[in-house]
């Protein structure tokens, strides 16, 4: 039997990429900690989930950590599938019904990804059992009230976040902040919806303003969180690096502008 160390030497060589069936079938298999069966798809280059449905629903648990994933989503249904392990991906976006073929997540690590807005959390909060998250070393965790918001908003069933666990006290005060038409303010404040786009006059504002405007960057970043591919991304960082907005993301009138301005120069 080829050993677990041989294997993964003989991955890095063929810089094995796309998530095949070969790859699932001859990935490493092992008990965690949790005494959980798993199957070991760590530093793969792995870019989007696909063939899952190879796995037969056999592992409790699947490690995906140190891969080029993008977008979180396309699962099949796993009915036996209880821990996803992400760490160290480029996810920047979770498909709204990513989790429903796979309800049954009590363990979902995600740290060291590029999760920003609390928005873009939803989807793991309609997890009914979900127990441990991590999403440390994401931006997210830097908005304000990011903890006590994942509190209140996630099962009660999620006893460690972050690997730190929750207090009762910590319940109790995001019940309190969130209540009421106060705390209902504060949730469209702290994680507004998704807009189509800002109005005109925000618009005008912001292109006065020198240097890449706020809106440049929005722009930016929200396509880097649609890419599907890692080249594209690569390309929309180095614009997002510049502050230079793409040809491919500006409107009609915006490439007529830029023509005028060829012209007359």
């Amino acid at each position: 039997q080829v050993s677990a160390q041989v294997w993964w030497k003989a991955q890095k060589t063929a810089d094995r990429m796309r998530l095949t069936l070969d790859l699932l079938q001859q990935a490493p298999q092992s008990l965690n900690p949790a005494k959980q069966r798993q199957l070991l798809l760590r530093g793969q280059k792995i870019p989007n989930i696909e063939n899952l449905g190879g796995t037969n629903d056999a592992y409790e648990c699947l490690d995906l950590s140190d891969n080029d994933l993008i977008k979180l989503g396309n699962f099949p249904p796993l009915k036996r599938l209880h821990g996803l392990m992400l760490a160290n991906n480029r996810i920047a976006r979770i498909a709204p019904d990513c989790f429903d073929p796979i309800p049954n997540m009590t363990s979902v690590v995600l740290t060291g990804n590029k999760l920003e807005k609390l928005v873009d959390l939803e989807p793991l909060t309609k997890l009914k059992i979900l127990e441990r998250l991590s999403l440390m070393d994401n931006p997210v965790t830097k908005v304000k009230h990011y903890r006590p918001y994942m509190i209140h908003k996630c099962s009660k069933n999620l006893r460690i976040l972050d690997f730190t666990r929750i207090k009762d006290k910590e319940r109790k005060a995001a019940t309190l902040l969130f209540a009421g038409e106060r705390g209902k303010k504060l949730l469209e404040e702290i994680a507004p919806a998704r807009v189509a786009g800002k109005d005109a006059s925000e618009k005008t504002t912001e292109a006065v303003k020198s240097g890449p405007s706020p809106e440049v960057i929005e722009r930016i970043k929200k396509a880097i969180a649609e890419a599907e591919t890692i080249e594209e991304v690569t390309r929309l960082e180095k614009a997002l690096k510049s502050g230079v907005l793409p040809d491919d993301l500006k409107d009609d009138a915006e490439k007529a502008e830029g023509d005028g301005m060829k012209v007359d120069g």
